[in-house]
């Protein structure tokens, strides 16, 4: 009598419990292994792309054995799947899989997934299709769709829960531990649903009796590939865009994933609510003034860009999850169903990773979906109603172009000499005051973040840009060092720096010198050499070594071999965020090994966004260092001034008259003190919100 009801909850709990940790897990293997790979914002897309081709392998699992093993088979047969999964645990990474090198990347990242989490994801995967598949034979009553919004609602929350609850309370050792013992629960609550369909079954073959309803053709089943790869490239797109020119942080993955998975809750939990038509106009006019919008430079300047960015994907993944379930198929044939939206949101995610930056030299994928999307809802509502006015998605659509038009020519007012597209993102090289001759420059961008800038005019080309001329922070700590306050202003230094940039530093290298660079983008160096000629009229020695800047001295460290740096520079920026990784207590354990003793550590991480005294201070504090804070003095062609942490043990270096002289005051006139380690470091703990 009770045995339906027992069935229902213990699905519903294996399904909810499932999602949850079907997608927490990816935030929390991402932000693992996302120092390991330079803090790259693609590093997130891998990750993304193999999670989705692990769902479709449980999908395509969950099809297969449905329809070619009876009941009591699939049960046996999953039991023991779950007790072999549980042998993968815990899932925490190896880090003998840490990169040697730049090169790669990709194929190392999907290499360190399926190893650590690959098997368990797979079996998470098979959850939504099999025990709803299951569900139909147990409680032939149920609307068994209505269980993958539980599976999607459970997702919802994994996610949310993360960056507020999970990240902040746990480090990330921790998080693996703790989600394989969930991982263990969910299992038996699998297990436990897997007896109940033991004891339903009779061993017999699922009978193949005529299904009602329309069939399933080959139109159909490319319309639901074709709608969830939509919906999958528009995820990915915007998670780029997002993490491109703001920060690379679990809560910037979370919500975009976030957006998408509420669609799918609201698709299915709410059948009726998505309306063609208006969500097209809706979508249409949001996503046009996005493309309006310039790079957020304030907070609320980027509140309001993540809004518009987030409805916007709201809107376009309704349109794409709602007209797939307003044409799903029958309970019996929902395996298919669901098979066919893993198979679209795998070809998304391959198509984003792989095709995009082959075909595009920019992230030019972001606009194109928003525009098929378009497309594809105006031609549905032409053939659902032909004979009707078309007025109202035509407009909606011409909107959105007339805005991609505008958006691209804005693009050109700054004409690009220049651009690279790979892992790391794109860089480019563009041209600023053409019309001025003293003023004319070439300047490298990353994100909309400019990497260093040249003049043209042959009499300034060997002039640093005002971040990095004599009167900045770096230009004190170079002309004030001690060998050069004691030995004379020519005395030989050796100096390290983490981001090469347009190598704009290297103009300030004497004879003698010994400027070694870290640079972990290999087409930052190619366009360095290319477009600008710091490098190669440098007095100074030059030397690039392409990886991960902290990885890299890590392993020198590790063989014994201090570089006994007299000047060591992290300039090394993530689109508009600093690398939480080059800025941790281990990070700066690396950095002190490679230190002279009287050696002078110089950061750039200034940004309008983030507030960076409190670890500047934290981080000093713990390493027993003094140090100051460095306002660039407004100089010609400097449109803001850029800001420099020194930090050293070498206490006579901030009684130097003019080091005395240029130090600023603490941006925010407080006290307070932070420390970031490896397992424990937030972004959000610094974003200024004033």
């Amino acid at each position: 009598m009770h045995a339906p009801l027992v069935s229902r909850v213990l699905i519903a709990s294996a399904m909810g419990l499932s999602g949850f940790l079907s997608f927490q897990v990816q935030p929390v293997m991402a932000k693992f292994i996302l120092p390991w790979f330079g803090g790259s914002a693609t590093t997130w897309t891998v990750c993304m792309l193999f999670f989705q081709v692990s769902l479709l392998l449980g999908y395509a699992f969950a099809y297969v054995s449905t329809r070619l093993l009876s009941l009591r088979a699939q049960a046996i047969l999953q039991i023991a799947i779950l007790a072999v999964a549980c042998l993968f645990l815990p899932i925490t990474p190896d880090a003998a899989f840490k990169p040697i090198d730049s090169d790669n990347p990709v194929g190392r990242i999907l290499l360190v997934l399926v190893a650590s989490v690959g098997v368990p994801y797979v079996v998470l995967s098979s959850t939504s299709p099999l025990l709803q598949r299951w569900l139909t034979a147990l409680d032939g009553g149920s609307d068994v769709s209505r269980y993958f919004a539980i599976s999607n609602l459970g997702s919802f929350l994994g996610l949310l829960s993360y960056p507020f609850v999970f990240e902040r309370l746990l480090s990330s050792p921790e998080q693996t531990r703790l989600w394989s013992v969930a991982f263990v629960v969910c299992c038996i609550l699998y297990g436990l649903v897997a007896l109940l369909a033991l004891r339903q079954a009779t061993g017999a073959a699922p009978p193949r009796e005529a299904v009602a309803g329309p069939a399933v053709t080959a139109g159909r089943v490319g319309l639901w590939i074709g709608l969830s790869a939509l919906g999958s490239i528009l995820l990915l797109s915007t998670t780029n865009a997002i993490t491109q020119w703001t920060a690379v942080i679990p809560f910037l993955w979370v919500l975009p994933l976030s957006v998408y998975l509420l669609t799918f809750v609201v698709a299915f939990g709410r059948q009726g609510f998505y309306r063609r038509v208006p969500f097209l106009v809706a979508f249409a006019v949001v996503a046009a003034i996005s493309f309006q919008l310039s790079l957020p430079d304030t907070t609320a300047a980027l509140i309001l860009q993540l809004g518009l960015q987030a409805l916007t994907m709201f809107l376009g993944c309704m349109i794409c999850h709602g007209e797939m379930v307003a044409t799903k198929p029958d309970d019996e044939r929902l395996p298919g169903f669901y098979l066919a939206i893993a198979v679209g949101g795998a070809a998304g995610g391959l198509l984003v990773t792989f095709l995009a930056p082959v075909l595009f030299r920019d992230y030019w994928e972001h606009q194109l979906v928003i525009g098929a999307i378009a497309v594809a809802a105006a031609a549905l509502q032409w053939r659902a109603h032909p004979g009707a006015s078309v007025r109202v998605p035509a407009g909606a659509v011409a909107v959105l172009a007339l805005a991609l038009m505008l958006s691209v020519a804005s693009e050109l007012t700054n004409p690009v000499i220049d651009r690279i597209r790979n892992f790391y993102g794109v860089v480019k090289v563009v041209q600023e005051d053409e019309d001025d001759p003293r003023a004319f420059s070439y300047v490298m961008q990353q994100a909309g973040v400019d990497q260093g800038s040249q003049f043209r005019a042959a009499d300034r080309r060997k002039i640093p840009a005002c971040a990095f001329g004599a009167g900045s922070g770096l230009g004190l700590a170079l002309q004030q060092h001690r060998k050069r306050r004691e030995g004379g202003p020519d005395a030989p230094l050796r100096i390290g720096i983490i981001g090469l940039g347009a190598g704009m530093i290297a103009a300030s290298g004497k004879p003698g010198d010994v400027i070694r660079y870290y640079e972990i983008n290999p087409a930052v160096t190619d366009l360095a050499r290319r477009h600008f000629s710091f490098l190669q009229d440098s007095a100074a020695g030059i030397e690039v070594l392409h990886g991960d800047g902290r990885i890299l001295l890590e392993r020198e460290g590790a063989r014994g071999a201090s570089q006994r740096y007299d000047v060591l520079v992290i300039d090394a920026f993530r689109g508009g965020s600093p690398p939480l990784h080059l800025m941790t207590k281990e990070a700066f354990d690396a950095y002190l090994q490679h230190l002279a003793p009287d050696g002078i550590l110089a950061i750039n991480f200034e940004l309008d966004t983030f507030e960076m005294a409190p670890l500047h201070r934290g981080l000093a504090r713990a390493f027993g260092l003094e140090v100051g804070w460095f306002e660039t003095r407004e100089a010609e062609f400097c449109e803001a001034p850029v800001a420099w942490a020194l930090y050293t043990r070498d206490k006579t270096l901030f009684a130097a008259p003019a080091v005395a002289a240029a130090r600023s005051a603490w941006q925010d006139e407080a006290g307070t003190e932070l420390l970031w380690t490896d397992k424990t470091n937030n972004l959000m703990s610094i974003l200024k919100w004033k």
